[in-house]
This record gives structure tokens, C-alpha cells and sequence, in this order.
């Protein structure tokens, strides 16, 4: 079930947060490649994203996951958090959603919400479906926002994160299947 939520969840709210160590992990696909990486450190994870955002062609849209190191699910559930973002390095500007699955079954899902807007930029939080899941210019926050924004989501305590300025996100504006 979505649920809007407007305020914020402590990462202890977190599905399986309270009884296993939540850990990021990230999926960077190019044409000729897909990298898969799990973050130790926040130096590490900023790192990989300067190198992701340094080569000539940016990625799909970077997918990135808490998963709850040792946890054995039943069946297909949800990891307690997504994150996708999109970024483009010429203007500077990005844009990121985040979907969390807290203890007891909800999903909130929020979008970043900036004043870096452009349309002569295009942002797509879903490679599969560009078109379909555009980021409104009214989500465009900067690079280094995001940048922070990445970095309290793998490793801080609140979520969304406070580096940036969030908003409550549909399903239908979302559609993380």
C-alpha cells in the first residue's frame, strides 16, 4: 500500500531495520556494461558516483537499493528503500526519487523537489520507460545536492534525506515495476 507520508521515517522504521544492518548497493548499466557495487563507506560511494558521472555517456538511470544484509525473504517483497536518479553534467542539474518500505508493509515514495528546473533538459527516472517517467523540471535539484542527498540515503538516519527538499510521489507518476 502507498502511503503518503509528508513528515519523515527514522531509518529504524525501516522494514528489517530492526533486527538486521541495512547495506547500499547500487546497479550503474551502460551499453556495454552493467556494475553492480555495494557502498562501505560515504568516501567510497562519492567516489563511484564522480567516476559514474565522469565518463563521456552517462548510464540508464542509476538504481539503487538498501537491502538488509542476511535477511532471507519468503517470496518477491520490496528492499526497505530505492533509490533512482538522473542527472545531466553539462547543465549541472539532477533529480532523484526514493521509495521506502517501513516495518509494518507501507510503502512512501517521495521526488526531489529543487529550484535548478530547465526544459531544455531531459530527466527520466526510468530507463525502460523515458518518455513515461520524465522528471518534472520542478524536481531538478544541482548535482552536488544530489550528491549529498545519496550520501544521507546510504548512510544516514532519516529518510527522505535532508540534504534536499522532497515531495510526496504518486504511484501513477513513479511506477517502479
Amino acid at each position: 500500500m502507498i502511503t503518503a507520508t509528508n513528515g519523515t521515517l527514522a531509518r529504524a522504521e525501516l522494514a528489517h531495520a530492526a533486527t538486521h544492518r541495512l547495506k547500499a548497493r547500487a546497479n550503474f548499466q551502460y551499453s556495454d556494461a552493467q556494475y553492480s557495487v555495494e557502498f562501505t563507506t560515504e568516501a567510497g560511494l562519492l567516489r563511484c558516483l564522480d567516476t559514474m558521472m565522469s565518463f563521456p555517456r552517462k548510464s540508464a538511470t542509476p538504481r539503487l537499493h538498501l537491502w538488509a544484509e542476511g535477511y532471507k525473504p519468503r517470496g518477491p517483497e520490496w528492499p526497505p528503500s530505492n533509490l533512482r536518479f538522473d542527472f545531466d553534467r553539462e547543465h549541472e542539474v539532477a533529480a532523484a526519487v526514493l521509495l521506502v518500505l517501513d516495518r509494518d508493509g507501507d510503502i512512501h515514495q517521495w521526488m526531489t523537489l529543487g529550484d535548478a528546473g530547465r526544459d531544455d533538459v531531459f530527466l527520466t527516472h526510468d530507463s525502460w520507460s523515458p518518455k513515461e517517467r520524465r522528471f518534472p523540471p520542478e524536481s531538478f535539484i544541482t548535482v552536488p545536492q544530489l550528491r549529498a542527498a545519496v550520501a544521507e540515503w546510504a548512510f544516514g538516519d532519516v529518510f527522505p534525506p535532508p540534504a534536499v527538499r522532497w515531495r510526496v510521489a504518486s504511484e501513477d507518476e513513479v511506477g517502479w515495476l
